[in-house]
């Protein structure tokens, strides 16, 4: 009762119960029913499984399905039920229970299929079907069709939560700002002439900015996923296992939900970081790196939290995950600097592939001052970085975005086939 009772809370147009009566007093079922029975006649939609319900409950319903073994049986009003079970040859005894009746007769007797040359098994007259249905075989719908109705079903909960989409917003800008304060005006700083150390040092702020603009746009994509996912992968299980749609459209329509989205927040952060720390690189090409990290930092907690079921299992994986990113993106300590037999691991980081790419755009040999191409060739090089390897960089980076989703859909998919 208590379970029903916060379901009703809200007034919704639609609920739907699996046995609410169960575990109940026959009086204490009843009253729960008649309190159904004053919200349907308020507008609101009541669909509910029933386990031995005494007459005055059976009674109360409009409508009623009763199916065998994937057979409908019959669908339509409570009242006509036992007149069409006897113009089948079932006919209920006087002071019987009809539900006790029916189901004994589902469980109990042997039914004659439809005839082939009689009606329609899904012919309706009146709410009835006529005859006995034939087994319902269910046909999924066509991808476009789940990819269609994920869409709009995503697309209304990415704009209906507005707190949280109000909290990730203003916390990018606040975070943006923060930094761009921090940072302001080294992106056109460049040092002393006479100064070498001047030089290196205000280079180094002017990449510092461009680290740390790359570490805020990872985890602010990361942080939404790794909270709410773990709390969506029982609907997905749920609607999987039944044959709602298929995995390819669940991911896809998530996918083409997070990308414009993750456009959106770079495109507002990236601009006030460009302006504030005055960066001289293309800004196109600013935002279009920083939503591309953003992306593969999300598809990274799309399969941190497609391998675990609770939230606080995906939060304590994260340092695991994203700690490395951080030490190997070269700014902490030159990749010269780690040892040999660890280097092959900043290769493996995708915050190392969005920091490079930034680099080459904000430290391009058309932006970088003609005294200056020394100091930024000497950042590039310390940092492992190759100006004409951009685009294996962004190759590698569309490949983690794919490969990582491909396997968070692997992994769903089999844990739903476990689960069914």
């Amino acid at each position: 009762r208590t379970a029903v009772a916060v379901e009703l809370i809200s007034s919704p147009s639609l609920i739907f119960l699996d046995e609410p009566t169960s575990g109940l007093d026959s009086y204490s079922a009843f009253e729960l029913i008649k309190i159904l029975r004053n919200l349907a006649s308020r507008g609101s939609t009541i669909v509910c499984t029933i386990h031995q319900p005494s007459s005055e409950v059976f009674m109360s319903f409009d409508n009623v399905m009763l199916m065998r073994n994937g057979h409908l049986m019959f669908s339509g009003a409570v009242k006509v039920m036992c007149d069409y079970l006897a113009g089948q040859g079932h006919e209920c005894p006087n002071n019987y229970n009809p539900s006790d009746f029916a189901m004994t007769l589902l469980q109990t007797e042997s039914l004659s299929p439809q005839k082939a040359d009689g009606p329609s098994p899904m012919t309706r007259q009146s709410s009835n079907f006529e005859g006995l249905s034939e087994v319902l075989e269910y046909k999924a719908a066509p991808f476009h069709l789940q990819l269609y109705q994920l869409l709009q079903r995503e697309g209304k909960q990415f704009i209906r939560d507005k707190v949280s989409l109000g909290a990730r917003y203003v916390m990018g800008v606040v975070l943006a700002i923060l930094v761009g304060l921090i940072f302001q005006g080294s992106g056109d700083e460049w040092g002393d002439d006479d100064n070498p150390a001047d030089i290196a040092d205000k280079v180094n702020n002017h990449w510092g900015a461009l680290v740390f603009f790359s570490i805020n746009a990872m985890f602010l994509a990361a942080q939404p996923l790794l909270l709410v996912f773990p709390l969506e992968r029982p609907v997905f299980m749920r609607e999987y296992t039944s044959g709602t749609y298929g995995t390819p459209a669940y991911f896809t329509a998530k996918t083409l939900v997070e990308i414009p989205a993750a456009f959106l927040q770079q495109a507002i952060n990236g601009t006030i970081a460009y302006f504030m720390v005055d960066l001289g690189g293309n800004l196109a090409y600013f935002i279009f790196v920083m939503t591309l990290l953003a992306c593969v930092s999300a598809s990274t907690a799309l399969l941190l939290g497609s391998s675990t079921t609770m939230v606080e299992t995906a939060m304590h994986l994260v340092p695991a995950v994203y700690v490395p990113q951080i030490l190997f993106a070269g700014f902490f300590i030159s990749s010269e600097a780690i040892p040999v037999y660890m280097r092959w691991i900043q290769y493996t980081c995708f915050l190392k592939y969005g920091i490079s790419l930034v680099t080459i755009v904000e430290f391009a040999e058309s932006v970088v001052p003609d005294n200056r191409q020394d100091a930024a060739a000497q950042l590039i090089h310390k940092s492992d970085i190759s100006r004409d390897s951009w685009w294996i960089y962004v190759i590698i980076m569309v490949g983690i975005f794919f490969i990582f989703r491909l396997i968070a859909a692997v992994v769903l998919s089999i844990r739903a086939r476990a689960f069914k």
